[in-house]
């Protein structure tokens, strides 16, 4: 089994990998909506603030979506550790109930 750091540390990468992919996702989202929404626009302030707004959101969605990643970042430990610990002992319980079933089946 993998030391409790490099269970963390496998954790941190698998958040940061999906935060990363969230992210791309939204802004791929963000210019499909706005190219959509342009071709229908009345007129070209509204065009500007449809482009303006898009924008603001992602970038504000972007940085808070680093922020996060950030801070989970400094604070692995008492992110990541509760839920390794919670892991082993439903695992160990678990394990310990098929043990039990088994032993008294035969």
């Amino acid at each position: 089994m993998k030391t409790f750091e490099a269970r963390i540390d496998s954790l941190l990468r698998r958040d940061r990998i999906l935060a990363v992919a969230f992210a791309v996702a939204m802004w791929v989202v963000l210019v499909f909506v706005c190219a959509v929404a342009l071709t229908t626009s009345p007129s070209p302030s509204i065009s500007v603030a449809l482009v303006v707004a898009a924008i603001l959101l992602g970038g504000f969605n972007t940085a808070s979506v680093a922020a996060m990643v950030r801070r989970y970042r400094l604070s692995k430990e008492s992110v990541y550790g509760p839920d390794i610990e919670f892991s082993d002992r439903l695992r160990e319980a678990r394990q310990q109930a098929r043990n039990a079933k088994r032993g008294s089946a035969s």
